[in-house]
């Protein structure tokens, strides 16, 4: 099995998570396997994809450079157990999705946040 340089991971961050395009975190409450289905995206009016920066990479790793926040939600969101990184702010395709460490519930009236340096990327 052939594998990346770290100039060839650093290569790959910088192209995909850090080129020209914007990209939006997504909020999931299933695994969207690699099909990128987000089916599973949460549904409620009060709820939207978030613009994401990550930082130059460093030996193929790299992380959000901001905190990410989600509007306050108006709904009972549901647990939230995965993540996605999107070409758009609707619908488009999912470029990168995770399996959060913890799951979390997201009630009427909670902010999800994820702090600058906790969404964490890398290829190795």
């Amino acid at each position: 099995m052939a594998g990346f340089t770290n100039y060839g991971e650093n290569l790959v961050i910088n192209t995909v998570l850090r080129g020209s395009t914007k990209l939006y975190v997504g909020l999931l409450l299933g695994d969207p396997t690699e099909s990128g289905s987000y089916t599973n995206e949460i549904k409620t009016p009060s709820y939207s994809r978030k613009i994401v920066s990550f930082i130059e990479p460093s030996t193929g790793e790299t992380y959000n450079d901001d905190d990410i926040t989600f509007d306050t939600a108006l709904e009972n969101w549901g647990w939230v157990t995965h993540i996605g990184i999107f070409d758009s702010p609707t619908n488009g395709n999912m470029i990168t999705y995770a399996a959060l460490d913890f799951k979390k519930e997201i009630r009427a009236a909670d902010i999800y946040k994820i702090p600058r340096g906790f969404f964490l990327f890398d290829l190795d």
